[in-house]
């Protein structure tokens, strides 16, 4: 059952689009033996899969669909060895297949429902609402960017820690190059590799007695007196500050679109699924409960 030999039809992706009418529903797409797998079975495995699943799918020389014909001749013939190994004759085999079944059918039920209800035509407006409601959940926040120098205490001599880093802001200063300070005494190898740059942070990435003199600082090339931190001892310069903005709504409409999807179908769901669990129409008999999960 290697992959390798299977034989799978060159235009089995073509069976994935909607559009392919003409291709027959139980045209074969790959073979092993005497076993096949038809347009219809993908089809049928495609049901019910998220939307970007198929979007994947369906896009040029996309392999998934050879993957996915793969996969379902594997539990194919896994399927039938269990069969001819008598396995589908057991009762206790007979009770998961039902509950597989009523698991299938269960899913197949809510899909047909959120079918129903949610249109591809609506969601872009929903979304463009909440986009329009919720602007704090789209705007990417306010950032920072400084260098910095760190000086570890050696072996917990702090006293030496703090002339050391002070000898380095004396230098600095005096004018002496923050980038070739940080390359020589920086104890944070990342970023003194970088000169000491950090990059663009927002708040809520660094620690917060270095964040805070981080966002209390204004001009370009300003330099910070010694900060301590559960690091070290810093010393700070600021190079630029990035206001916070809100991101266009295309570039955040895949996923905005996403998720009210979801939301929305998890609404029709939990319409039809809280009735039918309310523990008030539902008698079960706790005893017999743990009698069954001991045995």
């Amino acid at each position: 059952m290697k992959l390798s030999s299977l034989y799978l039809v060159p235009l089995a992706l073509l069976a994935l689009t909607s559009s392919q009418s003409a291709v027959a529903a139980d045209e074969t797409v790959a073979t092993q033996g005497k076993v096949s797998v038809t347009t219809a079975d993908i089809q049928a495995d495609m049901a019910g899969r998220s939307p970007e699943l198929i979007k994947r799918m369906r896009e040029p020389n996309s392999p998934s669909g050879e993957r996915m014909a793969a996969d379902i001749m594997l539990r194919r013939q896994v399927a039938n060895m269990a069969r001819e190994s008598g396995l589908a004759a057991r009762q206790d085999i007979r009770n998961r297949l039902k509950l597989a079944e009523e698991r299938a059918l269960y899913e197949i039920y809510m899909e047909q429902a959120e079918a129903k209800s949610i249109f591809d035509s609506q969601l872009e407006a929903v979304a463009r609402d909440e986009y329009k409601a919720f602007p704090e959940k789209f705007t990417k926040p306010e950032e920072v960017r400084v260098r910095h120098i760190l000086i570890r205490p050696c072996g917990g001599d702090s006293k030496n820690a703090r002339g050391q880093a002070e000898a380095i802001l004396e230098k600095l200063r005096s004018g002496e190059s923050f980038e070739a300070l940080a390359q020589a005494h920086s104890d944070d190898p990342g970023s003194g590799k970088r000169g000491g740059d950090l990059g663009l942070k927002p708040k809520g990435s660094m620690v917060p007695e270095f964040e805070a003199v981080a966002f209390a600082m204004k001009k370009p090339g300003e330099l910070s007196d010694l900060v301590e931190t559960q690091f070290g001892l810093h010393i700070i310069r600021f190079e630029e500050r990035k206001d916070a903005v809100l991101r266009p709504f295309d570039e955040v409409k895949e996923g905005l679109i996403e998720s009210v999807r979801n939301r929305m179908r998890g609404e029709v769901r939990k319409k039809i699924a809280d009735p039918l669990r309310d523990p008030a129409n539902i008698k079960i008999d706790s005893e017999a409960v743990r009698r069954a999960v001991g045995q």
